[in-house]
Protein backbone atom coordinates (compact mmCIF):
# COMPACT_ATOMS: atom_id res chain seq x y z
CA UNK A 1 0.00 0.00 0.00
CA UNK A 2 2.83 2.38 0.88
CA UNK A 3 4.55 1.66 -2.43
CA UNK A 4 1.28 2.21 -4.27
CA UNK A 5 0.86 5.64 -2.64
CA UNK A 6 4.45 6.52 -3.53
CA UNK A 7 3.90 5.66 -7.20
CA UNK A 8 0.62 7.56 -7.22
CA UNK A 9 2.41 10.64 -5.85
CA UNK A 10 5.15 10.32 -8.49
CA UNK A 11 2.51 9.99 -11.22
CA UNK A 12 0.70 13.08 -9.94
CA UNK A 13 3.91 15.13 -9.98
CA UNK A 14 4.74 13.90 -13.49
CA UNK A 15 1.25 14.74 -14.74
CA UNK A 16 1.38 18.21 -13.17
CA UNK A 17 4.77 18.90 -14.75
CA UNK A 18 3.48 17.70 -18.12
CA UNK A 19 0.53 20.11 -17.91
CA UNK A 20 2.84 23.00 -16.96
CA UNK A 21 5.26 22.24 -19.80
CA UNK A 22 2.39 21.93 -22.27
CA UNK A 23 1.12 25.34 -21.16
CA UNK A 24 4.57 26.88 -21.62
CA UNK A 25 4.92 25.30 -25.07
CA UNK A 26 1.51 26.57 -26.13
CA UNK A 27 2.25 30.10 -24.86
CA UNK A 28 5.49 30.24 -26.85
CA UNK A 29 4.14 28.71 -30.06
CA UNK A 30 3.60 30.85 -33.14
CA UNK A 31 4.37 34.54 -33.44
CA UNK A 32 4.79 36.42 -30.14
CA UNK A 33 1.80 38.51 -29.07
CA UNK A 34 4.25 41.26 -28.10
CA UNK A 35 8.00 41.73 -28.48
CA UNK A 36 9.41 44.64 -26.48
CA UNK A 37 12.85 45.75 -25.33
CA UNK A 38 12.65 47.24 -21.85
CA UNK A 39 15.32 48.35 -19.39
CA UNK A 40 16.02 48.03 -15.69
CA UNK A 41 13.60 50.94 -15.23
CA UNK A 42 10.74 48.63 -16.20
CA UNK A 43 12.28 45.30 -15.15
CA UNK A 44 14.31 45.71 -11.94
CA UNK A 45 15.70 42.68 -10.20
CA UNK A 46 13.14 40.87 -8.09
CA UNK A 47 14.72 41.07 -4.65
CA UNK A 48 14.81 37.90 -2.59
CA UNK A 49 16.42 36.69 0.62
CA UNK A 50 16.51 33.06 -0.50
CA UNK A 51 19.77 31.89 -2.03
CA UNK A 52 18.27 29.10 -4.15
CA UNK A 53 15.12 30.79 -5.37
CA UNK A 54 16.46 31.53 -8.85
CA UNK A 55 16.89 34.90 -10.52
CA UNK A 56 13.99 36.99 -11.71
CA UNK A 57 12.93 40.49 -12.64
CA UNK A 58 9.82 42.37 -11.55
CA UNK A 59 7.48 44.11 -14.00
CA UNK A 60 7.37 47.71 -12.76
CA UNK A 61 4.34 49.41 -14.31
CA UNK A 62 2.47 52.59 -13.35
CA UNK A 63 -1.07 53.96 -13.40
CA UNK A 64 -0.38 57.17 -11.43
CA UNK A 65 2.29 59.82 -11.99
CA UNK A 66 2.46 60.46 -8.25
CA UNK A 67 0.90 57.86 -5.98
CA UNK A 68 -0.62 59.25 -2.79
CA UNK A 69 -1.58 56.58 -0.23
CA UNK A 70 -3.80 59.12 1.55
CA UNK A 71 -5.71 60.16 -1.56
CA UNK A 72 -9.41 59.30 -1.68
CA UNK A 73 -9.51 59.44 -5.47
CA UNK A 74 -10.06 56.41 -7.66
CA UNK A 75 -7.61 55.20 -10.30
CA UNK A 76 -6.45 56.92 -13.49
CA UNK A 77 -8.82 59.48 -15.03
CA UNK A 78 -9.45 57.36 -18.13
CA UNK A 79 -10.79 54.48 -15.96
CA UNK A 80 -14.17 56.16 -15.55
CA UNK A 81 -17.73 54.90 -15.16
CA UNK A 82 -18.09 54.13 -18.87
CA UNK A 83 -14.88 52.10 -18.84
CA UNK A 84 -16.11 50.20 -15.75
CA UNK A 85 -19.08 48.97 -17.78
CA UNK A 86 -16.78 47.60 -20.51
CA UNK A 87 -15.16 45.26 -17.96
CA UNK A 88 -18.47 43.98 -16.67
CA UNK A 89 -19.47 46.28 -13.80
CA UNK A 90 -23.08 47.48 -13.61
CA UNK A 91 -22.72 51.15 -12.72
CA UNK A 92 -25.86 52.81 -14.04
CA UNK A 93 -27.52 53.36 -10.65
CA UNK A 94 -26.96 56.82 -9.11
CA UNK A 95 -24.28 57.01 -6.45
CA UNK A 96 -26.58 58.91 -4.10
CA UNK A 97 -28.89 55.89 -3.90
CA UNK A 98 -28.07 54.21 -0.52
CA UNK A 99 -28.75 50.68 -1.80
CA UNK A 100 -26.62 51.32 -4.90
CA UNK A 101 -23.80 52.64 -2.72
CA UNK A 102 -23.87 49.46 -0.66
CA UNK A 103 -23.65 47.33 -3.80
CA UNK A 104 -20.81 49.44 -5.20
CA UNK A 105 -18.85 49.17 -1.96
CA UNK A 106 -19.27 45.37 -1.98
CA UNK A 107 -18.30 44.96 -5.65
CA UNK A 108 -15.70 42.23 -6.09
CA UNK A 109 -12.53 42.48 -8.21
CA UNK A 110 -12.75 41.22 -11.78
CA UNK A 111 -10.32 39.66 -14.22
CA UNK A 112 -9.57 41.75 -17.30
CA UNK A 113 -6.71 42.67 -19.64
CA UNK A 114 -4.66 45.84 -19.26
CA UNK A 115 -2.82 47.68 -22.03
CA UNK A 116 0.66 48.77 -20.92
CA UNK A 117 2.21 51.45 -23.11
CA UNK A 118 6.01 51.71 -23.24
CA UNK A 119 7.65 55.13 -23.56
CA UNK A 120 4.62 56.58 -25.28
CA UNK A 121 2.22 59.48 -25.12
CA UNK A 122 1.15 58.80 -21.52
CA UNK A 123 4.77 58.99 -20.31
CA UNK A 124 5.42 62.19 -22.29
CA UNK A 125 2.23 63.72 -20.85
CA UNK A 126 3.43 62.97 -17.32
CA UNK A 127 6.76 64.66 -18.05
CA UNK A 128 4.97 67.74 -19.40
CA UNK A 129 2.75 67.84 -16.28
CA UNK A 130 5.76 67.53 -13.96
CA UNK A 131 7.55 70.30 -15.88
CA UNK A 132 4.52 72.57 -15.49
CA UNK A 133 4.40 71.78 -11.77
CA UNK A 134 8.06 72.73 -11.44
CA UNK A 135 7.52 76.02 -13.31
CA UNK A 136 4.43 76.85 -11.23
CA UNK A 137 6.25 76.25 -7.95
CA UNK A 138 9.21 78.34 -9.13
CA UNK A 139 6.83 81.30 -9.66
CA UNK A 140 5.07 80.70 -6.35
CA UNK A 141 8.35 81.05 -4.43
CA UNK A 142 8.51 84.74 -5.33
CA UNK A 143 5.03 85.20 -3.83
CA UNK A 144 5.98 83.12 -0.78
CA UNK A 145 3.35 80.54 -1.72
CA UNK A 146 5.94 77.76 -1.98
CA UNK A 147 9.34 76.95 -0.51
CA UNK A 148 12.71 75.99 -1.97
CA UNK A 149 12.10 72.49 -0.63
CA UNK A 150 8.90 72.31 -2.70
CA UNK A 151 10.90 73.32 -5.77
CA UNK A 152 13.62 70.78 -5.03
CA UNK A 153 11.03 68.01 -4.74
CA UNK A 154 9.37 69.07 -8.01
CA UNK A 155 12.73 69.08 -9.81
CA UNK A 156 13.56 65.65 -8.40
CA UNK A 157 10.16 64.32 -9.51
CA UNK A 158 10.79 65.59 -13.03
CA UNK A 159 14.33 64.19 -13.11
CA UNK A 160 13.20 60.74 -11.93
CA UNK A 161 10.45 60.65 -14.54
CA UNK A 162 12.91 61.48 -17.29
CA UNK A 163 15.82 59.24 -16.31
CA UNK A 164 14.88 56.59 -13.73
CA UNK A 165 11.18 55.76 -13.27
CA UNK A 166 9.37 53.10 -15.28
CA UNK A 167 7.97 54.20 -18.63
CA UNK A 168 5.50 51.30 -18.73
CA UNK A 169 2.11 52.91 -18.12
CA UNK A 170 -1.41 51.48 -18.03
CA UNK A 171 -3.55 53.23 -20.67
CA UNK A 172 -6.60 51.00 -21.15
CA UNK A 173 -8.44 47.88 -19.94
CA UNK A 174 -10.92 45.49 -21.53
CA UNK A 175 -12.22 41.94 -21.57
CA UNK A 176 -11.24 41.00 -25.13
CA UNK A 177 -7.47 40.94 -25.75
CA UNK A 178 -7.98 40.61 -29.51
CA UNK A 179 -10.10 43.77 -29.60
CA UNK A 180 -7.49 45.60 -27.53
CA UNK A 181 -4.74 44.46 -29.89
CA UNK A 182 -6.73 45.75 -32.85
CA UNK A 183 -6.92 49.12 -31.10
CA UNK A 184 -3.24 49.08 -30.09
CA UNK A 185 -1.50 47.22 -32.97
CA UNK A 186 2.14 48.17 -32.24
CA UNK A 187 3.50 45.00 -30.59
CA UNK A 188 6.82 46.69 -29.76
CA UNK A 189 5.11 49.45 -27.81
CA UNK A 190 1.96 47.95 -26.26
CA UNK A 191 1.77 44.92 -23.96
CA UNK A 192 -1.61 43.31 -23.30
CA UNK A 193 -1.44 41.53 -19.96
CA UNK A 194 -3.95 39.69 -17.74
CA UNK A 195 -4.88 41.85 -14.76
CA UNK A 196 -7.28 42.30 -11.88
CA UNK A 197 -9.41 45.45 -11.71
CA UNK A 198 -11.92 46.76 -9.20
CA UNK A 199 -14.60 49.39 -8.85
CA UNK A 200 -14.04 52.32 -6.49
CA UNK A 201 -16.77 54.50 -5.00
CA UNK A 202 -15.29 57.92 -4.22
CA UNK A 203 -17.43 59.79 -1.71
CA UNK A 204 -18.22 63.49 -1.71
CA UNK A 205 -15.23 65.66 -0.93
CA UNK A 206 -14.62 69.31 -0.04
CA UNK A 207 -11.26 70.78 -1.00
CA UNK A 208 -9.23 73.38 0.89
CA UNK A 209 -11.09 76.21 -0.84
CA UNK A 210 -14.45 74.85 0.27
CA UNK A 211 -15.40 73.60 -3.20
CA UNK A 212 -17.45 70.40 -3.06
CA UNK A 213 -16.87 67.50 -5.42
CA UNK A 214 -19.77 65.06 -5.85
CA UNK A 215 -19.37 61.33 -5.32
CA UNK A 216 -18.44 59.33 -8.40
CA UNK A 217 -17.43 55.87 -9.58
CA UNK A 218 -14.03 55.00 -10.99
CA UNK A 219 -11.85 51.98 -11.57
CA UNK A 220 -8.39 50.95 -10.49
CA UNK A 221 -6.01 48.22 -11.66
CA UNK A 222 -5.24 46.15 -8.57
CA UNK A 223 -2.47 44.11 -10.16
CA UNK A 224 -1.19 42.45 -13.27
CA UNK A 225 -1.39 38.70 -12.80
CA UNK A 226 2.13 37.87 -14.02
CA UNK A 227 4.46 40.46 -12.50
CA UNK A 228 7.59 38.33 -12.10
CA UNK A 229 9.66 36.89 -14.96
CA UNK A 230 12.25 34.18 -14.37
CA UNK A 231 15.66 34.76 -15.91
CA UNK A 232 16.83 31.69 -17.90
CA UNK A 233 19.97 30.05 -16.55
CA UNK A 234 21.95 30.80 -19.71
CA UNK A 235 21.24 34.55 -19.39
CA UNK A 236 21.90 35.03 -15.68
CA UNK A 237 25.56 35.92 -16.09
CA UNK A 238 24.51 39.21 -17.72
CA UNK A 239 22.97 40.23 -14.39
CA UNK A 240 25.80 39.00 -12.15
CA UNK A 241 27.40 42.47 -11.79
CA UNK A 242 24.13 43.81 -10.37
CA UNK A 243 22.99 40.92 -8.21
CA UNK A 244 25.09 42.01 -5.23
CA UNK A 245 22.25 44.49 -4.56
CA UNK A 246 19.58 41.81 -4.95
CA UNK A 247 18.50 41.87 -1.29
CA UNK A 248 18.51 45.65 -0.81
CA UNK A 249 17.17 48.38 -3.04
CA UNK A 250 20.09 50.39 -4.45
CA UNK A 251 17.88 53.50 -4.62
CA UNK A 252 17.08 55.57 -7.71
CA UNK A 253 19.61 55.16 -10.49
CA UNK A 254 19.80 55.09 -14.27
CA UNK A 255 19.21 51.70 -15.96
CA UNK A 256 22.14 49.30 -16.25
CA UNK A 257 20.73 46.67 -18.63
CA UNK A 258 18.18 46.05 -21.40
CA UNK A 259 15.87 43.06 -21.57
CA UNK A 260 14.10 41.72 -24.65
CA UNK A 261 10.78 40.22 -23.56
CA UNK A 262 8.24 38.23 -25.53
CA UNK A 263 4.58 37.75 -24.60
CA UNK A 264 2.95 34.62 -25.94
CA UNK A 265 -0.47 33.28 -26.87
CA UNK A 266 -1.54 33.17 -23.21
CA UNK A 267 -0.24 36.73 -22.71
CA UNK A 268 2.51 35.42 -20.43
CA UNK A 269 6.07 36.78 -20.73
CA UNK A 270 9.48 35.19 -21.06
CA UNK A 271 12.96 36.67 -21.50
CA UNK A 272 14.70 36.36 -24.84
CA UNK A 273 17.90 38.39 -24.27
CA UNK A 274 19.70 40.64 -21.77
CA UNK A 275 22.35 43.21 -22.66
CA UNK A 276 24.26 45.57 -20.35
CA UNK A 277 23.91 49.29 -21.04
CA UNK A 278 27.34 50.79 -21.60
Amino acid sequence: MRRLRMWAAIALVAATNAVVLAGVAYNRSGEPEALVTLTERELPLAYTIEENSGVGVRVDWRQYRKWNPYSEDAGPAWFDQKKLETVGYESSRPVDDPSARLDYEKALPRKAFVVLEYEGEAWRTWIAEADRDRARIATQIGRQEATLKDLEEAEQDLDHLRRMNSRLIAVDVGLDPAALRAQYPDRAKYIIAPAEVRLILVREQTDKRGVKRPAYLGGVISSILVDRIAVPTELRSALDPFRQDSTLSPGPHEPRYRVTVKYGRRHEPWIEAIQPIQ
